[in-house]
């Protein structure tokens, strides 16, 4: 890295994590797992459905300190109490985040832990360590059955999409529910007696 690149804070990528800043990514981890069944599996063309894709998860360590890289910013121990809170907000939104490291960007992604240590051999700086999840979108599909495979006593019962549906009166539910009840209770009354 060039000293005009380290002065201006070009050229070059930072980690971050939303919006937090790290000053150093420490160790960058991705994890990409795949659940195979524990059934048999038949020969013949390949079946993807015997193993399940898991979500990509993310692990970062890195630091974030109270002194400043480029030359003309000025940030001190606010930057640390903002990260902070930052982060905290992060987790508190519960929304899905962009994180950019140095190689790739993970963009949907969850924050499933956040943690923030500081100790006195540390200084002016703490140490982040965060576990993120990749949120897998999916997108709905619907299909048309072609009128060949409809059963024919179904044919016309289809719903319609915002039709009105009618009025319905509760009362007479509730009414014949009632002199149900009472046939039931004077029939077992009646045994008994």
């Amino acid at each position: 890295m060039s000293i005009v690149s380290l002065v201006f804070a070009t050229g070059y990528s930072r980690t971050t994590i939303g919006t937090v800043q790290l000053d150093a990514l420490l160790v960058e981890t991705v994890e990409l797992t795949s659940r195979a069944t524990s059934y048999a599996v038949e020969d013949g063309p390949p079946v993807t459905d015997h193993i399940t894709q898991e979500s990509e998860v993310l692990q970062l360590s890195g630091v974030i300190s109270a002194a400043e890289v480029t030359l003309f910013e000025v940030a001190g121990r606010s930057k640390m109490v903002a990260a902070k809170d930052a982060l905290r907000k992060i987790h508190q939104d519960q929304l899905p985040i962009t994180v950019l490291t140095g190689l790739d960007l993970y963009a949907d992604m969850a924050m499933e832990s956040c943690k923030l240590s500081r100790g006195n051999n540390s200084g002016n700086a703490f140490e982040v360590t965060c576990a993120l999840k990749k949120i897998r979108r999916v997108v709905l599909r619907t299909a048309e059955i072609p009128p060949a495979k409809v059963a024919p006593r179904a044919k016309g019962k289809a719903g319609q999409t915002k039709a009105n549906g009618g009025k319905v009166d509760a009362s007479s539910g509730t009414e014949q529910r009632t002199s149900d009840g009472a046939r039931w209770l004077d029939k077992l009354l009646g045994i008994l007696r």
